[in-house]
C-alpha cells in the first residue's frame, strides 16, 4: 500500500513539474500543512505527549542579483551550479557612452580643483595689496610718497580684489564637479553585480547581449551553507512551543544521523484548511508555521528534502 501511495505521489509530482515555481512552492506548502494536520490529530488522540514530531522541508535563502542602473549585459562570469564567494564579480553591464562621460567628468573635476589653487593665490595677493595700500595711506599723509605712487598702489589693490571676486565661486564649483564625477562612477559600480554571500548559483535569468532594466534579475544565489527547516505546528500544541528551544531533526536519507536545531521563528498568524473555523473540531485544523535554524548540517541537508522535526513540548504556563 505504501509503494502504491509513493507511485501515485511521484506521478502527481511529474504532472506538476511543468507548473511555475510559485505554484510548486504552494503545492509543497499545502502538502506540509496536510501532513502536519494528520500528525497533529494522531498525536492528539493520545494523552498530552511530551514530544511532538512533525514533517518539514529543508529551505535555503535565495538572493536575486539585479542591476541598480539600466544597461546591456556584457559578461556573465558564473553559471548555474557554480560555487561563489562573497565579493566575487557575477556579471558586468555597460551603458553606451558611460566610459566617455566618466572621463569628461574627471577632467571637469580636475579643472575645477585647479581653480581652487587660483583662489588661494588671489586671496593672498588681495590681502597683500590691501596691506600695502593701508601703509601707503599713512605715508601719503606724511608726504613720504607722491600722489602717483599712492594711486598706483590703490589701483593694484583694486585689481587684486577684482581677481579674487572673479574666482571666489571656484571652491563650490569644484565640489559640484567632484560630486558629478562621483555620480558617474556610482553608475558604473551599479552595473557590476557582486555576490553578497557565499553560495551556489541557482538560476541565470539573462544572457550576454540582453538589455536589462533597473531591478531585472540576472542570477540567483542560494546560500546553501545555512539551510533551515520550514514546518507547521497544530493549534493544539503551539502554546507548548517556544522560541529558541532545541529540536531534533531526522531525514530518511541519513537514518543513523540526528541533526540539531532550534526554533528561530514562529508565525503570529495561523494557516488553515477550511474557510471558517466554527467548531472545536475545525479549530484543531489551524496550524502555525515555524522556522528551525540548523546548528550544523555538515552540508548533508539539501533544499527540498523532507525531514521530521521532533519538538520537546514545554509545560503549559498557568
Amino acid at each position: 500500500m505504501k509503494r502504491a501511495t509513493g507511485v501515485a505521489r511521484a506521478r502527481a509530482l511529474k504532472r506538476r513539474l511543468g507548473a511555475p515555481r510559485h505554484v510548486l512552492k504552494d503545492v509543497a506548502r499545502r502538502h506540509a500543512i496536510l501532513v502536519t494536520l494528520t500528525a497533529t490529530l494522531g498525536v492528539a488522540a493520545c494523552s498530552r505527549p511530551n514530544d511532538l514530531t512533525i514533517s518539514g522541508t529543508v529551505e535555503i535563502r535565495e538572493i536575486l542579483l539585479a542591476p541598480l542602473a539600466a544597461g546591456r549585459l556584457m559578461r556573465l562570469l558564473k553559471d548555474e551550479g557554480d560555487t561563489v564567494r562573497r565579493g566575487d564579480t557575477m556579471a558586468v553591464l555597460e551603458q553606451p557612452g558611460l566610459a566617455a562621460l566618466i572621463e569628461q567628468r574627471r577632467a571637469q573635476a580636475s579643472a575645477a580643483g585647479a581653480r581652487v589653487a587660483e583662489v588661494i593665490a588671489a586671496r593672498a595677493d588681495s590681502e597683500r595689496t590691501a596691506r600695502d595700500l593701508e601703509r601707503a595711506g599713512r605715508l601719503r599723509e606724511q608726504g613720504v610718497i607722491s600722489v602717483q605712487q599712492y594711486d598706483g598702489l590703490r589701483s593694484a589693490a583694486a585689481a587684486a580684489a577684482a581677481r579674487l571676486a572673479a574666482v571666489r565661486a571656484a571652491p563650490s564649483e569644484a565640489r559640484a564637479a567632484q560630486a558629478v564625477f562621483e555620480g558617474a562612477l556610482a553608475i558604473r559600480d551599479q552595473l557590476t553585480l557582486v555576490a553578497p554571500d557565499d553560495g551556489i548559483v541557482l538560476t541565470r535569468f539573462a544572457e550576454p547581449g540582453e538589455a536589462l532594466g533597473v531591478g531585472t534579475p540576472v542570477v540567483s544565489i542560494g546560500v546553501v551553507a545555512r539551510p533551515w527547516v520550514r514546518a507547521y505546528v497544530g493549534e493544539l500544541f503551539i502554546a507548548r512551543v517556544v522560541m529558541g528551544q532545541a529540536v531534533r531533526i531526522t531525514v530518511d536519507g541519513y537514518p543513523d544521523t540526528t541533526f540539531a536545531g532550534r526554533i528561530s521563528a514562529i508565525s503570529p498568524r495561523a494557516e488553515f484548511t477550511p474557510r471558517a473555523a466554527l467548531t472545536e473540531r475545525e479549530r484543531a485544523d489551524w496550524v502555525y508555521g515555524i522556522k528551525v535554524a540548523l546548528d550544523d548540517s555538515g552540508g548533508l541537508l539539501k533544499a527540498g528534502m523532507p525531514v521530521e522535526v521532533n519538538i520537546p513540548l514545554q509545560p503549559l504556563q498557568p
